[in-house]
């Protein structure tokens, strides 16, 4: 028998099994056949999901008029499990641990029917893949409201991805609503970590295990706070941009806003030494360098880099390159400056170059000019294959509105990113599986206990930065250290 005929023997009976379902419960005057697959909310059609991913509890489009639906699931070794709901399927979770692990490299089908108006539609079924692969447990996020000028309350949050647990890491209320910011782990691990708070409790939090430090970055030589970080593996060192920026809006232009800097430089923050250093290449007046991150072998920092010039009057000449230089652990020296895009030959900018940890590939937010990428719609991301020297978008990823800020999985096989793909104003978390040769898969909205959660929050999500553990503050130690006003000097 072929799989053709097999599946259509599987599509009829989930057709008659929906009608003894529903005749229980519903009242169903005819059932309509459809001949295509449902549309999702979330649109998990085809996506290709870890095997410890928390159930990818779903809808479709009609969730407002439905009365009921129904799922049928049937893995790999043609065992079947069956959902249903009023407008939404929600996996039990012991069930869908079992789903996964016998559908790990490999995938199942779902077979969906739903009740609108006394009509059941019974739609074909659609696929989804797992890895045989494992995505880090935890992922950590700001969450704020998407305004630009005030804001009132923002905070810290983890999540639990392999449950719908999140909890709170700092809620700028603690804080009296100053604002909290860039969340920087090394390796992954919250145990050496680091959040900024901007504001009249300003300061630079390091997170050594218990010990938390309130720094002041700013010094005599370096007058500017210190921004984007990155740890180098050695625990040792912190690359950080200096910024001095600005944001303005247009008139009439689909990308709202347009945030730039007046000035930036690299430079690194040596823990040992309490001491911030750079050199001319990374600090030069007629340059601006920024978003720094270390190679994983810690032998190269990766930088973007702009002729320096005045962005306010020629914002949409503004193009960064991407750009790496050598870098000495031992002695904290640097050497030669290459670059590795030279987006600007295409007159496109290149944002937030973030290395895969095993060393092959540099992804990055590839747009039209300038480098804040998460108001622009056309922003996408651009994966670089290091060993190969080729640079090529990840169509499958991408959307038709911004796909910007990023970062990867321990194991360099998941990335996760900020888009607004779903309503062009509040930026949601898309996940994407990386294959071995750089090319992404179909990504994936971070599950949610229920599909309305994303429609109904107010909040935007903003740095999704992944974790091998939980990211955890002792916030009343946290509330006394910063409001006491003491802090440790950055030396340079």
């Amino acid at each position: 028998m072929t799989m053709k005929i097999i599946c259509k023997i599987k599509y009829w009976f989930a057709a008659v099994f929906a009608v003894i379902l529903f005749s229980c419960q519903n009242s169903v005057n005819k059932t309509v056949n459809v001949d295509s697959e449902p549309l999702l909310w979330p649109d998990y059609s085809g996506v290709t999901i870890p095997k410890n991913i928390a159930p990818l509890n779903f809808s479709t489009v009609s969730f407002d008029s439905l009365t009921s639906v129904s799922a049928k699931i049937i893995t790999p070794d043609n065992s079947e499990y069956t959902f249903s709901g009023k407008n939404f399927i929600a996996f039990d979770e012991s069930k869908w641990k079992e789903i996964l692990q016998k559908s790990s490299n490999g995938e199942f089908s779902v077979f969906y029917s739903e009740v609108k108006n006394g009509t059941e539609f019974v739609y074909k079924p659609f696929v989804i893949k797992v890895a045989d692969s494992e995505i880090d447990n935890f992922l950590n996020y700001r969450l704020i409201t998407p305004g630009y000028e005030i804001y009132s309350r923002m905070g810290l949050y983890c999540r639990d991805l392999t449950n719908f647990s999140q909890t709170t890491v700092v809620d700028n209320r603690l804080l009296d609503a100053n604002c909290v910011n860039c969340h920087s782990f090394c390796k992954g691990s919250p145990d050496l970590s680091q959040f900024h708070i901007r504001g009249k409790l300003g300061g630079t939090i390091l997170k050594s295990g218990d010990t938390l430090t309130v720094c002041r970055a700013v010094t005599e030589k370096f007058k500017l706070n210190c921004v984007y970080p990155y740890w180098h593996p050695s625990e040792r060192y912190i690359a950080y941009s200096q910024n001095n920026t600005v944001q303005a809006f247009h008139c009439a232009d689909p990308n709202r806003v347009e945030v730039y800097d007046m000035e930036s430089r690299v430079v690194v923050y040596d823990r040992e030494k309490n001491k911030l250093f750079t050199t001319e290449a990374l600090d030069d007046k007629n340059t601006f360098t920024t978003e720094p991150s270390f190679s994983p072998d810690g032998n190269f920092l990766y930088f973007t880099s702009s002729k320096a010039f005045d962005m306010a009057k020629h914002t949409k000449e503004a193009r960064y390159d991407i750009c790496r230089i050598s870098f000495n652990a031992q002695d904290g020296t640097f050497g030669n400056v290459d670059t590795l895009v030279k987006t600007t030959l295409d007159s496109m900018t290149a944002a937030f170059p973030r290395p895969s940890y095993d060393g092959k590939f540099l992804l990055y937010t590839k747009f039209d000019y300038g480098q804040f990428a998460i108001w622009h719609k056309e922003a996408d991301l651009w994966m670089l294959d290091i060993e190969k020297n080729i640079t090529f978008p990840l169509q499958k990823a991408n959307s038709g509105d911004v796909d910007s800020y990023h970062s990867w999985s321990q194991n360099s096989r998941w990335i996760v990113f900020e888009s607004r793909r779903d309503d062009g104003f509040f930026t949601r978390l898309y996940i994407a599986y990386i294959n071995g040769d750089g090319t992404a898969e179909k990504a994936f909205l971070l599950p949610q206990e229920t599909p309305e959660h994303n429609r109904k929050l107010m909040y935007s999500y903003n740095v999704p930065e992944f974790s091998v553990s939980k990211f955890e503050v002792d916030k009343s130690v946290l509330e006394k250290k910063v409001k006491s006003g003491e802090k440790l000097q950055f030396d340079y």
